[in-house]
């Protein structure tokens, strides 16, 4: 196992640790900040095609209450599924019917169609951790370091929580870092976009 693949792990590891400490106040509050901040940003104002995750529970920023901003403010709205090592992105109109996945994730059904990746023009991207120089650390699996290499319009950017910021995140240059990150302070880092 390389060296990057080992510091990858344990950082996913402490972080985890890290993040389960955190309260669901705390969680909820810091989501709030985060949202506050991005709904703001100009990039997600002109955008009119967005990709948001859909959270988990716990351990990360909530994105819940971003898809219904969004959705209210007449903007497309698509959220991930993912199929093997595949992941594609799913119009949806609101949360309801959604199932939830493996990692209790809800998701859109088999039947619904795909977005061509060309489409989108904003892509929230997750992630475990994030460094000031905006690199990232994803939970390890690759679905979106392969679905952005699609779609290359796209302005991409991730929110993290202030426990995810670390001193410096272990990439490679499969690694995709993203052009904007958004924190309960505000925006860390960004790219011209």
């Amino acid at each position: 196992m390389s060296a990057i693949r080992t510091a990858k792990l344990q950082l996913r590891k402490s972080m985890h640790q890290r993040l389960l400490q955190l309260s669901a106040a705390d969680l909820s509050a810091q989501s709030q900040q985060i949202q506050a901040h991005l709904l703001s940003h100009p990039a997600f104002q002109r955008a009119q095609h967005i990709s948001i995750y859909l959270s988990m529970d716990s351990g990360e920023a909530q994105t819940y209450g971003l898809v219904d901003q969004a959705l209210a403010a007449g903007k497309s709205v698509y959220v991930p599924r993912c199929r093997g090592q595949q992941m594609d992105m799913v119009r949806i109109t609101n949360l309801l019917g959604l199932k939830r996945n493996t990692w209790g994730i809800p998701e859109p059904s088999d039947t619904e169609p795909a977005v061509d990746p060309g489409t989108l023009d904003f892509i929230l991207v997750p992630g475990v951790a994030f460094d000031a120089a905006g690199n990232r650390c994803g939970h390890g699996k690759g679905y979106y370091d392969r679905y952005l290499k699609q779609s290359v319009n796209a302005v991409t950017c991730a929110i993290c929580l202030d426990e995810q910021i670390v001193d410096n995140v272990p990439t490679t240059d499969h690694d995709f870092k993203p052009q904007i990150l958004v924190t309960p302070q505000g925006i860390l880092h960004q790219q011209t976009v």
